[in-house]
């Protein structure tokens, strides 16, 4: 997963995860079903917002969102 140093706030983007416009790496989430010729829209989220867990039992990675 690429990363990149900071978010690119031009055009007036927040993290999808915390909803802000805070310092720190981001990455890109791709948007279900938003895919064309090979190219897929996405939205930054912070790299630590994103909170990912694994369940070896279902073989499933997920994310926990907490309130």
């Amino acid at each position: 997963m690429r990363t990149f140093k900071e978010m690119n706030k031009e055009d007036g983007s927040k993290c999808l995860i915390c909803g802000t416009q805070d310092t720190g790496e981001v990455v890109l989430i791709g948007l279900a079903g938003a895919k064309k010729d090979n190219i897929i829209e996405a939205k930054q989220a912070h790299l630590h917002c994103i909170n990912l867990t694994y369940s070896p039992s279902r073989d499933l990675i997920y994310q926990v969102v907490l309130p």
